[in-house]
């Protein structure tokens, strides 16, 4: 989801705010708060957590803490993205693979390949794609066949389940498990360097890790056309996706990415039904609840353990 948006989009730990990426953006909110898509789905950040789906941001409740279970669902890059283990000149393995299949942190499916390790026969990747039927966000790994060479930010084209990337990367659009026109973001290992920039984020319960470029929602400088937005225990850069005519200020939302650059999707904020996500503005905390307009809402914290400089963001929501 902190998506994954330097890079098309950003992400490395997911906002323990938890607001709604990736993707690279990117999935649903549960009751409490909406998932990042990364850029981007749920994931832990540092430890690989265990989703978002595109995610799911974190802790709606509107609480002061602002603190979240670290779970993002997102609308990019690794280690490197998909490694030549020897020969192999597609971004696969000789061996098949066979080996290297790994069990999603969250005991899911066994048999996934791994998208870091891209532990796949020759001519093939490993790639996220949606298994759960009516799903919109990523939430498994299969391997196919490479169709394209596509490489970190470039363009790249997204069906239902592959892209035209090349072995390693990711095509990320407005939420991850979309279909249409998107940009590459790098596949990696958490807790290891992105080779692109940005940090490792494991969007999706870890069917989604990709690097994302983090960014400060209180004075953003993400690419053009993106938005910083929360995942994890950080804030990234991911292409906003809210639905046609949704975004606004009190409009309804389910992932990190549903809102507008400037807003962030959570739960607690006046007007919003109980139980539901609405997205709301970031806010300043040194300046008081001056940034928020609604008489019922104040300025709260919007991460319970904020990196370094980012202790005074916040959000406007009805205090508990």
């Amino acid at each position: 989801m902190s998506k994954l948006h330097h890079h098309p989009f950003s992400l490395r730990r997911a906002l323990g705010v938890a607001l709604c990426v990736s993707a690279l953006s990117l999935g649903a909110c549960d009751d409490t708060t909406p998932e990042p898509d990364g850029q981007g789905d749920s994931g832990g950040g540092e430890s690989g957590g265990d989703d978002g789906g595109i995610l799911t941001t974190g802790n709606g409740d509107g609480g002061g803490d602002g603190g979240g279970d670290g779970n993002a669902s997102m609308s990019g890059p690794g280690d490197g993205g998909g490694n030549d283990d020897g020969g192999n000149d597609d971004g696969g393995s000789d061996d098949g693979g066979g080996d290297g299949f790994i069990t999603p942190p969250d005991g899911g499916i066994v048999g996934q390949c791994d998208p870091a390790a891209q532990d796949c026969p020759r001519g093939q990747k490993c790639t996220s794609y949606v298994q759960t039927a009516g799903g919109n966000t990523v939430d498994a790994t299969h391997c196919v066949e490479v169709i394209g060479d596509d490489q970190w930010g470039e363009q790249c084209d997204r069906m239902e389940s592959n892209d035209t990337c090349a072995a390693g990367f990711f095509c990320m659009t407005d939420v991850s498990g979309n279909t249409g026109e998107g940009r590459c973001l790098e596949y990696c290992e958490v807790n290891q360097p992105c080779e692109f920039g940005g940090e490792c984020f494991a969007f999706n319960d870890g069917a989604l890790p990709v690097c994302e470029v983090t960014c400060n929602p209180l004075t953003p400088d993400c690419p053009s056309g993106q938005g910083c937005y929360a995942a994890f225990d950080d804030f990234v850069c991911a292409i906003p996706g809210p639905a046609d005519g949704q975004g606004a200020d009190g409009d309804p939302c389910n992932t990190i990415q549903s809102c507008n650059p400037g807003l962030v999707c959570r739960s607690g904020t006046a007007g919003c039904a109980a139980e539901a996500a609405c997205c709301t503005p970031w806010c300043d905390l040194s300046e008081g609840n001056t940034g928020c307009s609604e008489p019922d809402e104040s300025c709260i914290q919007a991460l319970e353990d904020p990196p370094p400089g980012l202790e005074d963001v916040g959000y406007c929501a009805i205090p508990a």
